[in-house]
């Protein structure tokens, strides 16, 4: 269907930043949020062009609706430069790899948002949140406590950047918005996300982040105990194999070890 096929191709044709490890691990979450029975719709805080907004899109069932909330063409507005929405593009790149049938469009800025509003815009509380909008602290955490005011119970808060060393305004709001208590702890960290739920659900999503990297670690991370994964999709030979360039491949060692001996 739609979404293997974007899964396993489609997601590249579209500029942005998702890893195969964030893409397996959204969508074994959304997986077992449906046996939890957890329902809702889905959105995303910063869309750029919607590489990974398209991917939450495809996991939404009829009736759930998906919320894209970007500065899009108020990009003057967009003061640390993080992402460059573009909603012509993103229209299109969507209706290419899915439709716009449950598309709720929100062009401005996040933090004019309150939880009411947004809890509006998605029709009802929401079960998969994914915030990569502004990088600084203070849109990060105004931006988290939003997505946890609006979050259904079950429902997941995706969080980009997190430990990233080139934006550490992003891990100053999450430190800023945990200084007080909060419903949502954090249960995973991998593949330039930060993964986010309520408590009672934290050692269930774990558990799915766990099983799919063998090596995975745990550690606390504020107060909490979180799946720290570096989940690796194929090995080098399968990649080869996959961009069938495996004759290129052999020509390249060919040479070298002509030119060596």
């Amino acid at each position: 269907g739609n979404l293997s096929a974007y899964v396993k191709h489609g997601n590249h044709l579209v500029k942005g930043w998702l890893t195969p490890g964030a893409i397996q691990a959204i969508v074994t979450l959304s997986a077992e949020q449906r046996k939890a029975s957890v329902s809702g719709g889905v959105a995303e805080i910063g869309v750029h062009h919607g590489r990974l907004f398209i991917l939450l899109y495809l996991l939404g069932a009829m009736g759930e609706p998906a919320v894209a909330i970007d500065l899009f063409s108020h990009q003057d507005l967009n003061s640390d430069h993080s992402g460059a929405g573009d909603l012509e593009r993103f229209k299109k790149n969507l209706r290419r790899h899915a439709d716009t049938d449950r598309l709720v469009l929100y062009e401005g800025d996040s933090t004019k948002l309150d939880c009411q509003q947004f809890i509006d815009l998605g029709g009802g509380q929401l079960r998969m949140i994914s915030i990569d909008g502004g990088h600084s602290p203070e849109v990060t955490a105004h931006d988290l406590y939003v997505s946890e005011g609006a979050l259904a119970n079950g429902g997941v808060i995706i969080l980009d950047d997190c430990f990233n060393e080139a934006w550490p305004g992003v891990v100053d709001g999450v430190k800023q918005h945990f200084s007080s208590p909060r419903s949502i702890v954090p249960f995973g960290i991998g593949a330039g996300k930060t993964f986010f739920c309520h408590k009672v659900f934290a050692q269930r999503y774990a558990a799915v982040l766990r099983a799919m990297d063998p090596k995975a670690v745990t550690h606390d991370f504020l107060g909490s105990r979180v799946v720290c994964f570096t989940f690796r999709s194929r090995t080098l030979s399968a990649w080869i194999s996959r961009v069938d360039a495996s004759c290129l491949f052999r020509r390249i060692y060919h040479d070298a070890m002509s030119r060596w001996y």
